[in-house]
C-alpha cells in the first residue's frame, strides 16, 4: 500500500507540474521572495473512543507528531504555494499507529490585468477518515478559514462563493480504513469591465479506499460564476455547475448533478461580512440491476458569515449540495462550522470550535441507507512563550448519531508544544 501511495502522490505532482509550469515559467524566472515554513507538533492525548465503536468504553492514551512545512515562491505577478502534513498518533494499547500524508499545490498567475489563472493539486493518504476531525489535534484552527481539510473534497477554490469544503460523507468520519485522495483543479478569472468578472473552474479527484467495504469512485466537474460589485460593500452574481460522478463498482449508479445558485456578498462595516449562494441541484443515478433512473431535486447553498475585531475572530459557515458517499450514491450533505477565537493577552488565545454534518439517505431503489449525523465540539487555549515556541491544552467532544447501530461519544483532551520555524507568511 505505501509504494502505490508513492506512485499516486508522483502522479499527483506531476499532474499540478503540467497544468502549472508552462504558465508559471515567466512568473518563476523573475521570482523576487521566497518564504519557507515548518510547524512542528508534539504531544500527548487521550480518547475514549476514538473509532467511533459501538462497544468502547475505556480510554485510550497516544503519544502525537506532526509535521507541516510550507513553501512560498512569489513575484509581482505569480505566486506558489506548496504546503505538506505528516501526522502521527501512537496509541499505547489497542490501536497502535495511526498516520496521514497530505500536500497540495496552489499556483495563481495574474497573466494580464483582465485575466488571472489559477491552478492547484492535493495528495491525501490518511486513516480514520477524517484525520483530526473531532479528534484531538495539535494545529490550532483558523477562525478566517473555518472548515476543515477533508480529503474527500475537490481541491480547495479560491472563490469567495465557495469558501468551504467541510464534511462531504459523514459515514467516513472514525473508519479505520486507508483513504487515498487525488484532486486537481484549474480555473481563470476574467475582468470584464472594473465591476464585473466572470470565473470558470475545472476540478477532477479520485478516492480509492483500501477497505473493500468502500466503492472507489471519481468525478469530473465544472463551475461558471458570474459577479457584478455595485459598491465596496456589496456584489451580486450567479453560479452554475456540473458535476459527474463515476463509481468504479458496475453495481453502484454513476450520478450528474446540474446546480445553479444565487449569490450576494456583502460587507457591514469594517469588522462583518457576509457571502451566501442559495438556488437548488437536480441529480440524476443512472439505474443499475434492471432499475430505472433515479431523480431528485434539493436545495442547494452556501453560507458564511464572519466578523473581524481587534481581540476577536469569529466565522460560522454552512453549506448543502449532493456529494458522493462511500457506501454508493450520490447523497444530500449539509455541513456548519463555527469557530471563535479569543486573544486573552499579547500571547494567549482561547479557541472555541463546533460543528455539524449529515449526510442524507440513500436515494437507491435496491437498498436504501438511512441519513448518518456527526456533532463536535472543542476548546483550545495557546500561550506563546516566545515568537517560536507555543504551549497548548485542548478538549473536545464528538458524537455519530445513526439508526443501524448506537456509538458512544468520543471524549478527549490533548497536551503539547508547538516550534514554529522559518517566515512562512
Amino acid at each position: 500500500m505505501r509504494s502505490k501511495a508513492v506512485r499516486h502522490a508522483g502522479r499527483c505532482i506531476g499532474l499540478v507540474a503540467l497544468t502549472g509550469v508552462p504558465m508559471l515559467a515567466p512568473g518563476l524566472a523573475q521570482a523576487q521572495e521566497v518564504r519557507t515554513g515548518l510547524i512542528a507538533s508534539t504531544g500527548l492525548s487521550v480518547e475514549t473512543n476514538p473509532y467511533n465503536a459501538s462497544d468502547s468504553s475505556n480510554a485510550e492514551f497516544a503519544a502525537n507528531a506532526e509535521l507541516r512545512p510550507s513553501l512560498t515562491v512569489q513575484d509581482a505577478l505569480t505566486q506558489v504555494s506548496i504546503r505538506g502534513s505528516a501526522q502521527f498518533r501512537q496509541f499505547l494499547h489497542r490501536y497502535g499507529l495511526e498516520d496521514n500524508y497530505s500536500v497540495d499545490a496552489e499556483i495563481v498567475s495574474k497573466r494580464s490585468e483582465r485575466v488571472t489563472l489559477r491552478g492547484s493539486g492535493l495528495f491525501a493518504y490518511s486513516e480514520g477518515g477524517f484525520a483530526g476531525y473531532g479528534r484531538p489535534g495539535l494545529i490550532a484552527s483558523d477562525p478566517l478559514n473555518s472548515s476543515p481539510v477533508d480529503p474527500a473534497a475537490t481541491t480547495p477554490d479560491t472563490s469567495l462563493q465557495n469558501s468551504l469544503n467541510g464534511i462531504t460523507d459523514v459515514n467516513l468520519i472514525g473508519t479505520r480504513t486507508r483513504l487515498t485522495s487525488l484532486a486537481s483543479n484549474v480555473g481563470v478569472d476574467y475582468l470584464l469591465s472594473p465591476r464585473s468578472s466572470l470565473s470558470a473552474d475545472f476540478n477532477a479527484r479520485a478516492l480509492r479506499y483500501q477497505s473493500a467495504l468502500g466503492s472507489d469512485y471519481n468525478t469530473l466537474g465544472g463551475e461558471l460564476r458570474f459577479s457584478h460589485q455595485f459598491d465596496e460593500y456589496l456584489s451580486v452574481g450567479v453560479i452554475g455547475g456540473y458535476d459527474r460522478t463515476n463509481y468504479l463498482d458496475p453495481n453502484q449508479g454513476d450520478a450528474g448533478v446540474i446546480s445553479a445558485l444565487l449569490s450576494v456578498d456583502r460587507k457591514f462595516g469594517e469588522r462583518w461580512s457576509a457571502s451566501v449562494a442559495l438556488g437548488a441541484s437536480f441529480t440524476n443515478i443512472d439505474g443499475r440491476l434492471g432499475q430505472p433512473d433515479t431523480h431528485f431535486t434539493a436545495l442547494t447553498g452556501r453560507v458564511r458569515f464572519c466578523r473581524q475585531g481587534e481581540f476577536t475572530r469569529f466565522c460560522v459557515a454552512g453549506d448543502r449540495s449532493p456529494q458522493p458517499s462511500i457506501n454508493g450514491n450520490v447523497r444530500v450533505t449539509t455541513n456548519i462550522n463555527a469557530d471563535y477565537s479569543w486573544t486573552l493577552a499579547a500571547r494567549q488565545r482561547l479557541t472555541l470550535s463546533a460543528a455539524y454534518a449529515r449526510t442524507g439517505s440513500s436515494h437507491s431503489q435496491i437498498l436504501t441507507d438511512p441519513a448518518v449525523d456527526f456533532a463536535t465540539g472543542t476548546a483550545r487555549y495557546d500561550n506563546d512563550f516566545n515568537k517560536k515556541l507555543t504551549g497548548f491544552v485542548s478538549a473536545s467532544v464528538s458524537k455519530i448519531y445513526s439508526s443501524i447501530a448506537p456509538r458512544t461519544a468520543n471524549i478527549s483532551g490533548a497536551i503539547g508544544i508547538q516550534v514554529h520555524l522559518g517566515n512562512p507568511q
